[in-house]
């Protein structure tokens, strides 16, 4: 599949650092983030060794790639996540300011989301109940910056990034490893698996791990050839992590996905230091390109990873089709300190609607062996009891709405945003309603008759 063209700005980064609790910081704002000019190569398409009766796909798969012609090509910025060490409660940026930071950042990737097709007719694996196939992630790739401490590299101790790669089942009915949810004022839904927190009161080593059976752990060593390399002031070299899944001898040919299962990875940061429960982890100020006095330089190593936004959008890369979207793991799910409402966070990781981790996915199919997914009890998708078809689609100027049944009903069309930006009231089992004053793009369709409810989606070009 065709790769987008990334338009980037990159908001670059602040060096950070783990120090003792107490330091002396100027009253000082941060200056504003200088831009990036670097530029960025795609992965080399190595050839990989495939396992029998499995394909690789032509090209690699970005994280962005599902939203291709959801947003007509959109233009992403590119900023940087500090992984923290998970016994970290918060980071300090300058004076009387902290924020939560993240103990690790994901993504799941549906390949049978028919948002990878122009017309939205298909995934790049058929859609269910389509008939479609197993599959399997030979690499991994991973970019972000990985920046060494005044210590510098320790080859007896060196720092890793561990990755969970797992599988769930969201177009069948196992739903006891994850669940689907949508934020209230959203209408679309976020893919999230389960997971466990072992050894909370350890200093070092807790796991936050998921719990489907189809789980494998990688433990990259991050490497002196790992770190980032920095040419000028607003230029860079990324930190480029490629992990074949038969690292280290993690499988024999690749991570190997049931048909119908959304593949899910999540990265988090060990340090080879040593951390204990509640550290800060400080970012210290940059002035005229200096560090500022009064803050530690830099003492230990860290992993930031590289992401892509749509600014000036809640829900900007939410996939309305399938379940695409990045998945976080805070210091709440570490401590176990989500409470109220989002009590459930505690054993599920939390949606990310706004940013996607920067990923490159190499992926193989069995064209041979698969089969058909017809059943989802998940009371997330509704039943279709009240329509019979919405067409043409994509729509122009016009769109029929047939129903299965002479009852008044109401239909709403909502922008992929959740807002509302139509409604009308039918009052026959057919009518054509004028959609021409919408701007292009996707939309998503809700009709009501009686009690029942049903939900679909539209492009209008």
């Amino acid at each position: 599949m065709k790769k987008i063209i990334l338009s980037i700005a990159l908001v670059a980064f602040i060096f950070s650092m783990n120090a003792q609790v107490k330091i002396e910081p100027m009253d000082k704002a941060l200056p504003k983030d200088p831009k990036s000019k670097v530029k960025f190569l795609l992965p080399k398409d190595e050839r990989l060794l495939q396992q029998k009766d499995y394909k690789g796909l032509d090209d690699w798969i970005h994280t962005t790639d599902f939203l291709q012609y959801l947003k007509n090509n959109p233009t992403f910025t590119l900023g940087c996540k500090t992984l923290l060490p998970d016994t970290c409660l918060q980071a300090y940026i300058t004076a009387g300011s902290f924020f939560p930071g993240l103990i690790g950042m994901g993504f799941m990737l549906d390949l049978c989301s028919p948002a990878f097709d122009k017309n939205f007719a298909t995934g790049l694996l058929p859609t269910p109940p389509a008939f479609t196939y197993n599959y399997k992630l030979d690499t991994l790739e991973i970019w972000g910056l990985y920046q060494l401490g005044n210590k510098g590299y320790n080859t007896e101790s060196p720092d890793t990034l561990r990755v969970y790669v797992t599988s769930v089942a969201p177009y069948r009915e196992k739903t006891n490893h994850y669940i689907k949810i949508r934020f209230c004022d959203d209408q679309n839904t976020y893919l999230i698996p389960k997971m466990t927190v072992k050894g909370a009161n350890q200093a070092k080593g807790a796991s936050i791990t998921p719990t489907s059976p189809n789980t494998k752990m990688i433990d990259y060593i991050l490497q002196p050839d790992d770190t980032v390399y920095i040419f000028t002031e607003d230029s860079i070299r990324y930190s480029v992590i490629t992990i074949p899944l038969t690292y280290d001898g993690i499988t024999a040919n690749g991570f190997e996905v049931p048909y119908g299962d959304a593949l899910g990875v999540m990265v988090h940061f060990i340090p080879g230091y040593d951390y204990k429960l509640g550290d800060t982890l400080y970012w210290g100020e940059v002035i005229d390109n200096k560090w500022a006095e009064g803050y530690p330089i830099r003492i230990n190593n860290q992993f930031s990873i590289l992401y892509s936004e749509i600014e000036g959008e809640q829900y900007a890369c939410a996939d309305p089709f399938g379940f695409n979207n990045a998945i976080g793991v805070y210091k709440e799910h570490r401590y176990q300190m989500f409470t109220g409402g989002k009590v459930l966070f505690n054993e599920y990781y939390f949606p990310i609607p706004n940013a996607l981790p920067y990923m490159f996915f190499k992926i193989s199919v069995d064209e041979e062996n698969g089969g058909i997914i017809k059943n989802d009890t998940d009371n997330v998708i509704e039943a279709n009891n009240i329509v019979s078809n919405i067409y043409p689609n994509p729509a122009n100027d016009n769109v029929s709405i047939q129903l299965k049944s002479e009852e008044p009903a109401t239909i709403t069309f909502y922008s992929i945003l959740g807002q509302e930006v139509m409604s009308a009231i039918l009052t026959d089992n057919q009518t054509t309603i004028d959609v021409s004053d919408l701007n292009r793009g996707l939309y998503i369709i809700k009709v009501k008759q009686k009690d029942q409810t049903f939900t679909s989606k539209i492009s209008v070009f």
